[in-house]
């Protein structure tokens, strides 16, 4: 018989969020097509094809709620058994962190969300969970749905995305209101990579290079892709954020790269840390590297779009500013339509937009502009085609990637004054 004893039990129902960046105005969006909205959005979620999620508590919250749940479209779950990544209604759902095949999206989405960001996570709605999409299919391509910055969460996890990163790169050409951020065809293991195919080349789309290993939920031993002790995913999602923490240091025509603004957040290290010269052939070949510098940290060093170099749209900030201009300026324009044609409505527009651009320029996205609106380029005929016209000239702030400093050594004697 044992001993008279007493038993002290700890029921640890604790759930800490991690930190993040403070908060941002940027709307992220990712798409879905590996359960995450089936998961844990609720029926109205999963049957309109998205979750929003205001911030990184928000995502974690539904790791832990009691709510009941529905199941992919087509599982069986059989007598009471839920499917795999579904927990049952009863109880929590999975408080140590996600399981199944969705756990790569919620990665990406917890990425994205530590740098301060709302985010949209999108699929084909109607319960549907497919494991092939388009961007027409997606709910993402309603521009209804307000987004800055449209990703994949490509790489580990037991699957392949790219086709995802595809969808990406089209839904946001089709919009022209966003840019996408998409992983290259190597997912960051082999510096002999390239941009995916199908990737829209145009200046709204990122090619990002790099994958890196960081902590689970639970800040032990949790992984999902070879390493028992890390998780391993793609930095898309990180390079999307590195856009939400530029538009709350600074302005979107900020480049999101480099020291001050291109911090990766989480990174214990990379798959492929690449070399200078690895860096050069990925720069060359318009893919972005994610770089960790020895004491410096890890950052996004290059600011590149897919389009051509001979564009100054070539660069993120210059793409991101033209976005910028289109949002505020169009909407300024949709209020003249069906007003009169003349020297009034010319003149209100001419004194709407020039604010606006007055203000890029303090603020250090222009050089300079110049808005043309009036009987020159608004002629008779394109007014009795009911046309109004408007001309709009800047020269974008550029980047700089590029910097020469020269020592010379001088003799004791020598004037300085003079050089």
């Amino acid at each position: 018989m044992a001993r008279p004893n007493v038993t002290v039990l700890i029921d640890d129902q604790s759930f800490i969020v991690p930190g993040t960046e403070a908060g941002s105005i940027t709307v992220g969006a990712m798409l879905s097509q590996q359960g995450l909205i089936m998961s844990l959005g609720n029926t109205a979620e999963r049957k309109q094809g998205f979750i929003r999620l205001n911030n990184l508590q928000d995502l974690m919250e539904r790791l832990t709620a009691k709510e009941g749940l529905g199941v992919h479209k087509g599982d069986n779950p059989g007598a009471g058994v839920p499917p795999q990544g579904v927990a049952g209604a009863t109880g929590p759902r999975w408080p140590a962190g996600p399981t199944g095949q969705w756990q790569t999206e919620f990665w990406g989405a917890h990425n994205f969300l530590q740098y301060g960001g709302s985010l949209i996570v999108g699929g084909t709605g109607e319960e549907q969970n497919t494991s092939v999409m388009t961007a027409g299919s997606n709910v993402l391509h309603d521009k209804s749905l307000a987004i800055d910055v449209v990703f994949a969460a490509t790489g580990g996890g037991g699957y392949d995305s790219l086709d995802a990163s595809t969808v990406a790169s089209v839904i946001a050409n089709a919009r022209k209101d966003c840019v996408a951020v998409v992983g290259d065809t190597k997912l960051g293991t082999d510096t002999s990579t390239t941009v995916p195919t199908g990737a829209v080349n145009d200046e709204f789309t990122i090619c990002a290079f790099g994958s890196k290993y960081h902590l689970g939920i639970n800040r032990t031993d949790q992984g999902i892709d070879g390493d028992s002790n890390l998780i391993r995913t793609n930095v898309a999602p990180d390079v999307a954020g590195c856009i939400a923490r530029t538009d709350r240091l600074g302005d979107p025509w900020m480049s999101p790269a480099g020291f001050n603004r291109g911090q990766i957040l989480d990174v214990v290290r990379l798959e492929k840390n690449p070399t200078e010269a690895q860096m050069d052939t990925l720069y060359d070949a318009k893919i972005n590297p994610v770089v960790s510098f020895p004491g410096e940290g890890t950052m996004l060093f290059g600011d590149k779009t897919l389009k051509a170099e001979t564009s100054t749209l070539s660069r993120i900030n210059v793409s991101r500013l033209f976005i910028y201009l289109k949002k505020i300026i169009g909407s300024a324009a949709r209020s003249k339509l069906f007003e009169l044609n003349d020297f009034e409505t010319r003149s209100s527009f001419v004194n709407a937009v020039t604010p606006v651009l007055a203000r890029v320029k303090a603020r250090r996205g222009l050089y300079d502009f110049r808005v043309v609106c009036d009987e020159s380029n608004n002629t008779p005929n394109l007014i009795d085609s009911n046309q109004f016209i408007a001309d709009i000239f800047i020269k974008p702030a550029k980047s700089i990637n590029f910097i020469k400093i020269t020592f010379t050594n001088k003799n004791t004697g020598d004037d300085l004054g003079n050089v």
